[in-house]
């Protein structure tokens, strides 16, 4: 088996708001098929809020209807792409141009998962993280390695986030020029949820 060198590392994370016309808020409240009752609850308060100009209440309700979203969505993982370095926040990167890489050069995978779940420790903070695989295959499907949580990362916040941006380093030694998978694998720690991304990538 060819040798395989892999480091690992996670960026940083970044919360912000999200926004739902009126509309929708009151479409949903109306006993829509399928959207959880808190759910249902905190729409109905957020388009009550909205039709007052409560702008303050209208936030706090809308961040109830997706903390109660949260609970029933499966982890995904949004947006992977190679970058051009490992310093990246949620939304914050250099995009790479190309997917060729030189034997030994670093490459730098950045995604946002999605859907994880939070749990309040006794202090009062959200807790959250990950387990992350990764396995190497050829362009014919022949595997060349891997290795099973190779990376952690792990969050405490005060805030209930739900836009976090990790990014890993891969350094593969040893590969002749051709056509390469990376399968990364991210396990939410905190449920038995889980999300793969597969990113084909050439060594010249």
């Amino acid at each position: 088996m060819k040798k395989l060198i892999v480091l690992g590392c996670m960026a940083a994370v970044l919360l912000s708001g999200c926004g739902k016309k009126k509309e929708e808020a009151r479409s949903a409240s109306a006993g829509m098929p399928g959207i959880p009752a808190p759910m249902q609850a905190a729409l109905t308060e957020f388009g009550a809020a909205v039709e007052k100009q409560d702008f303050p209440a209208a936030f706090a309700s809308l961040r109830q209807a997706i903390e109660s979203y949260w609970t029933v969505t499966p982890l995904l993982v949004r947006n992977p792409r190679f970058v051009k370095s490992d310093s990246n926040t949620y939304g914050i990167y250099d995009p790479r141009e190309s997917d060729e890489f030189s034997a030994g050069e670093p490459i730098y995978f950045y995604f946002e998962p999605f859907g994880y779940t939070l749990k309040k420790n006794s202090e009062g903070k959200y807790e959250f993280g990950f387990k992350v695989d990764f396995s190497l295959e050829t362009e014919s499907g022949e595997v060349l390695g891997g290795q099973k949580d190779f990376a952690s990362p792990a969050f405490a916040s005060w805030n209930f986030n739900t836009e976090v941006a990790l990014t890993f380093t891969y350094t593969f030694d040893g590969l002749q020029k051709g056509k390469y998978k990376v399968i990364t694998t991210v396990r939410d720690a905190g449920s038995e949820k889980s999300a793969t991304s597969e990113k084909w990538f050439t060594i010249i």
